[in-house]
């Protein structure tokens, strides 16, 4: 009896967390575009922290900016993520996988250093009322770099 318990809390936990943004339809920065409200990153950001044209145009140009800065560790850390599962997958040993991982790491520490510069020159900019609301933004640096296009979703 205990068990169909456990397992049934099991299985709702994993149903909860399987919705996005913890489900319930909150939604989310993450909620896509339905035909109202902001279009893009951009457009997000610049509502979250009421961003003046100017700012919004700096917003841009300090992200492209470090969009073409991150570019460069795109190929880099796919081949480092295919080298690790080539190696788990041929049952290398643990030193020659922990190398691996390593070295992806590095490559995902220097991403993550162009995420927080531009986050962080960014947020000089603003006047002390949108510093205050910028937090939210912290979280969507994460991955910002990512892919080819940051304004993208």
């Amino acid at each position: 009896m205990v068990r169909r318990f456990v397992l049934l809390g099991v299985m709702a936990s994993a149903t909860m967390f399987a919705q996005r943004n913890g489900g319930g339809g909150r939604g989310g920065m993450d909620m896509p575009n339905v035909g109202f409200g902001p279009a893009g990153k951009v457009d997000r950001i610049g509502e979250m922290l009421s961003l003046t044209k100017d700012q919004k145009k700096d917003l841009r140009q300090t992200f492209d900016d470090a969009q073409k800065e991150a570019a460069s560790l795109h190929e880099p850390i796919s081949k480092a993520r295919q080298a690790i599962a080539e190696a788990v997958a041929s049952g290398k040993n643990q030193e020659e996988i922990g190398k691996l991982l390593t070295a992806e790491a590095e490559l995902q520490s220097q991403m993550t250093s162009i995420e927080l510069k531009a986050f962080a020159k960014f947020a000089l900019g603003l006047n002390e009322d949108q510093r205050q609301k910028a937090g939210g933004l912290y979280p969507m640096m994460r991955g910002m770099f990512a892919g080819k296009n940051w304004t993208s979703d």
